[in-house]
């Protein structure tokens, strides 16, 4: 492991010597900081949407960033840009290879091959809180992505569509753990497709993003098998077998993306309603079990001198599809069904009346699929319906869920538990990795400028967080609470940041850097900052 960290350092280093021979087509980044913080919690700005590159320890913290780029190729038909870029830490075995890639277009196809920071849906993660899916949070995750990065106008259409879309297939290499649920090497398929109208100042425009998991190996060395179409459609496999059969092969997080975008001399403003989703009951809007959301504006002024953005920004991801639990369970053995197994509709359809009276005691004849599942839902769901408890980023199959190297690959709002046992001080339930992914929150960030040489960015989140399901129950499928809820009625948190940069007017590229953070709340009270100087040279 240690002779790969040297071999990819060693190549990002040649590939940066290389490419300063051919001055005009090379960016270069040199960063250094330092970040502290007290109580060993880093605030959640000083690292959060920054891809990864930030320790998110509270202690004392040294970094060395280089990064750079250079493009080999450049035409209409045919283009190739190569990347790279390290993390050098003062602990030095926490270094990493932070991006390595190749990307360009090939006629009107975009390409992405490898790791690099930078993500085709997120719209301004610098100032909101971060995109709920495909985010700026976690390290960039190796994958080759095609598609049209940006808006494509629809010829045929004189120009009153425009599109955008992509599909990508990455691997999650990271060190996932030995939890009986975890697994490593597993394989990430995202695509997305976006369309808006053209012709217009006012464009509005619908989207939707879908993410899934399949395969990958056990700590104890068993294969996950892959079944790759059911997955790319969320069909059920019976080749995976199980509950993947009858539900869908794989794991699943997508997001439905409405909005509009308003274009004039003065502003430009995006408006956004956002509907996050974990399963086909959350993908179907009209059925109303789908009651979160993620909304908010970007406006981005051109006639205030101080004024370069703002983020207003409503996240509600509270209800995920309502307390009732996933499916019914067998209160008792039934005709070859376990106890506690997952009751199908086609398990007992042939034969309504008897399954009533054998597991439930009615003696009534005529029943049928409707009166059963209302049944159910009022003896053994407490009167709700069943697929609630949707766990966003959370997956049965997959314990450390939506994320890589430890870090939320969406919203950075969700707390894992190794997060969430900083600031409890103690040992949590471990059913899954996201214990606090119930989250309320209003958000606003401002960025500008105080004089020419000097811009500021601020960001103030306030959130109200319920942990999670597994919080509340013994666990998804029980009825039963937890003796002690670390989240009960739900506990507010405050994260804030001011950061201030200063251009040096005498040495062109140079720049200086201040942050300072503070988070407050229920939670825990953290204070910290970072000074860092990055110096862009110019060839």
């Amino acid at each position: 492991m240690m002779q790969y960290k040297y071999t990819t350092i060693l190549m990002s280093l040649i590939i940066v010597s290389s490419s300063i021979l051919a001055q005009d087509k090379y960016n270069l980044k040199l960063e250094t900081s330092v970040s502290v913080a007290n109580d060993g919690i880093m605030p959640l700005w000083l690292h959060a949407n920054e891809w990864g590159r930030y320790n998110q320890d509270g202690n004392l913290n040294g970094m060395l960033y280089v990064q750079g780029s250079y493009k080999l190729l450049g035409d209409d038909l045919f283009s190739l840009d190569v990347g790279t870029g390290f993390v050098l830490n003062t602990e030095f075995k926490t270094s990493f290879l932070h991006e390595a890639y190749l990307k360009g277009h090939f006629g009107i196809i975009d390409y992405t091959i490898g790791k690099e920071a930078n993500s085709w849906v997120a719209y301004n993660d610098r100032l909101s809180s971060g995109h709920f899916l495909m985010s700026n949070n976690a390290r960039p995750i190796p994958k080759v992505t095609l598609g049209f990065e940006d808006y494509r106008k629809v010829g045929f259409l004189h120009n009153w569509l425009e599109i955008k879309g992509g599909i990508t297939q990455g691997i999650l290499n990271d060190d996932r753990g030995e939890h009986s649920r975890s697994a490593s090497n597993i394989l990430l398929h995202e695509k997305w497709l976006y369309g808006r109208m053209g012709n217009l100042k006012i464009k509005p425009y619908l989207g939707i993003v879908h993410s899934a998991f399949m395969g990958g190996t056990r700590p104890d060395g068993k294969k996950i098998p892959v079944d790759f179409w059911p997955t790319f459609f969320a069909k059920g496999s019976a080749k995976l077998g199980g509950g993947e059969e009858t539900n869908a092969a794989g794991a699943h997080m997508g997001l439905w993306d409405f909005g509009l975008y308003f274009e004039s001399d003065k502003y430009d403003i995006q408006f956004y309603y956002q509907k996050p989703f974990a399963d086909a009951s959350g993908l179907k809007l009209w059925n109303g079990h789908n009651k979160d959301i993620i909304t908010g504006v970007l406006i981005n002024p051109k006639e205030i001198s101080w004024l370069k953005g703002i983020s207003i920004e409503f996240l509600k991801t509270d209800v995920q599809s309502d307390y009732g639990i996933p499916d019914p369970l067998y209160p008792v053995d039934y005709n070859g069904h376990k106890k506690g197994s997952i009751i199908w509709k086609e398990d007992i359809e042939a034969d309504f009346d008897d399954f009533m009276y054998q597991v439930f005691g009615e003696e009534r004849v005529g029943w049928n699929w409707e009166q059963v599942n209302r049944y159910l839902e009022v003896e053994l769901n407490e009167g709700y319906k069943y697929g609630g408890r949707d766990d966003y980023m959370n997956n049965g199959t997959y314990y450390n869920g939506w994320t890589y190297h430890g870090a939320s690959m969406g919203t950075p709002l969700y707390h894992t538990i190794d997060a969430v046992e900083k600031y409890y001080g103690g040992s949590l339930n471990k059913n899954n990795y996201f214990i606090n992914n119930r989250v309320n929150g209003f958000h606003l960030g401002v960025e500008g400028k105080v004089t020419k040489d000097i811009d500021f960015r601020i960001k103030s989140t306030y959130t109200k967080n319920f942990g999670s399901f597994d919080e509340e129950f013994i666990r998804r499928y029980s009825w039963e609470r937890v003796e002690y809820n670390f989240y009960e009625g739900g506990k507010t948190q405050v994260y804030t940041m001011l950061e201030g940069s200063w251009s040096m007017p005498n040495i062109k590229g140079l720049q200086l850097n201040g942050t300072l953070a503070y988070d407050f709340g229920q939670l825990y009270h953290s204070f910290g900052g970072r000074l860092g100087v990055v110096y862009r040279p110019s060839f």
